[in-house]
């Protein structure tokens, strides 16, 4: 394998090394001791380089072994297929193989094994009928449960009659949307942790929970590839360039949510604060009410002396009705910057109350869809970069621990339903508190009767 790699022109570093002498083992039948490959592992560590080192190792040393390659989509499993490609046409491989480039039936051909290295799409119906000696599936953190599934039910059957098959599976960390990694993240930990030996083999280099993702020494201390085809100035966080969540996915490999929470317990921890807010500093006001109506609850937005944003649970009570008089008598008391309640959302009773009051002018933020979810992204990315803080209190705790995720235009973001009494509307709250401080409303003018000239 390694000289496999060196000849590709990308010789293994000792991450790779430890992966292939691992992942490679054979038993006493001198089979494949695994039989499912998961690697998870930082961007630019070189993963998808090894994914290809490997399928052409198994070309070369298999005769007539079929290789199948997948990705997100065809196009992007068709770039990394091109990659293979180009790596051998420029080694001493060169004239061992063929290439078909033609869309739609692309291969290499290996003329001393008979071998050939495939593409496709995934799908319940990828490679239905065929007979496959390795697949490797890159980027698995895009796929969701049922796609996932779909994926390795159709790979699957295609190797029962291949005693020394193996399935590779590679990716980054992944986010909510990401239900079918996830759970293998969580298996394999286990089992590493327990020190179980099964079919599976699971790798994994990421900055661990409990610390900083944003921290350059934390990122270079435990990527794999740091000093090797990359240099610690490279991966310098920069907001101008990706979110601190996507950064602390990419690059660190850290988990920032998951369908299974909202945010990682150890993010959220480190956030915890006991400190009050600066004195006369601009404060913010929101209400959550529950999906069901059965209460709701009001979260304050304000500075702690250090400058971050901090939130905090004002009150929570039952049922909506005192929700309104209770903003009005907190916009008198303290004249905040912003008042954030969803016209849209399960609060829209208490939105239409605070617009049609006359004597306290409710300095209410627009809120559409679109903010909501940017709101939402504000905080995760604050959480993340520690600019946010939370006051402690258990109602944002158990928010916390029952919130889960939903896709709003494309984009993942917190949920408000849950199991009755076990709502996250005070974790929602807190959002759309931070996000009015944030985004105060202009101050409208009142109109002026000018005579004509």
């Amino acid at each position: 394998m390694a000289k496999v790699a060196a000849l590709l022109g990308a010789p293994l570093m000792p991450w790779q090394r430890l992966v292939v002498d691992t992942a490679l083992e054979l038993d006493a039948r001198g089979r494949y001791r695994y039989r499912t490959v998961v690697l998870t592992v930082p961007r630019q560590a070189g993963k998808t380089t090894l994914l290809g080192a490997v399928l052409t190792h198994r070309a070369l040393t298999l005769a007539r072994a079929s290789l199948w390659l997948s990705a997100q989509t065809r196009n992007d499993a068709r770039d990394i297929w091109l990659r293979v490609v180009e790596a051998s046409e420029a080694s001493k491989l060169a004239k061992a193989l063929s290439v078909r480039r033609a869309n739609g039936s692309e291969a290499i051909r290996y003329a001393r094994t008979g071998s050939a290295l495939r593409i496709f799409a995934p799908g319940e119906s990828a490679i239905h009928g065929k007979t496959t000696d390795l697949v490797g599936v890159d980027e698995i953190w895009f796929f969701n449960a049922e796609q996932g599934k779909a994926l390795s039910s159709a790979i699957k059957p295609t190797q029962v009659t291949r005693p020394a098959s193996q399935t590779w599976y590679v990716s980054t960390a992944g986010s909510a949307r990401s239900t079918w990694m996830r759970p293998m993240v969580d298996k394999g930990r286990e089992s590493v942790e327990a020190g179980a030996r099964g079919r599976v083999a699971y790798f994994e280099w990421s900055v661990p929970d409990d610390l900083d993702p944003l921290d350059l020494g934390n990122v270079v201390a435990y990527h794999p590839a740091v000093g090797f085809t990359i240099e610690a100035d490279a991966l310098v966080f920069d907001e101008a360039e990706m979110s601190a969540a996507d950064y602390a996915r990419a690059y660190a490999n850290q988990w920032v949510s998951a369908d299974s929470f909202y945010l990682a317990p150890t993010l959220w921890e480190r956030c915890r604060t006991f400190a009050a807010f600066e004195r006369n500093a601009e404060i913010s006001f929101a209400c959550e009410i529950y999906p069901d109506r059965s209460g709701g609850v009001i979260v304050a937005a304000g500075r702690l002396a250090d400058g971050r944003t901090a939130v905090e649970l004002v009150e929570e009570r039952s049922g909506t009705a005192w929700a309104a008089p209770r903003l009005l008598e907190l916009i008198r008391r303290h004249r905040p910057a912003a008042v954030v309640v969803d016209a849209y959302g399960p609060a829209r009773s208490v939105h239409k109350a605070l617009t049609e009051q006359h004597h306290t002018r409710a300095p209410l933020a627009a809120l559409t869809a679109a903010d909501f979810v940017q709101a939402d992204a504000e905080f995760r990315d604050g959480i993340v970069e520690r600019s946010i803080a939370h006051r402690s209190h258990d109602r944002l705790d158990a928010a916390l621990k029952v919130a889960t995720t939903r896709v709003v235009q494309d984009q993942t973001c917190i949920a408000r339903t849950g199991e009755p009494g076990a709502y996250p509307a005070a974790l929602v709250a807190a959002i759309l508190a931070a996000y009015g401080l944030a985004h105060p409303p202009a101050d409208t003018p009142r109109p002026e009767i000018v005579s004509g000239a």
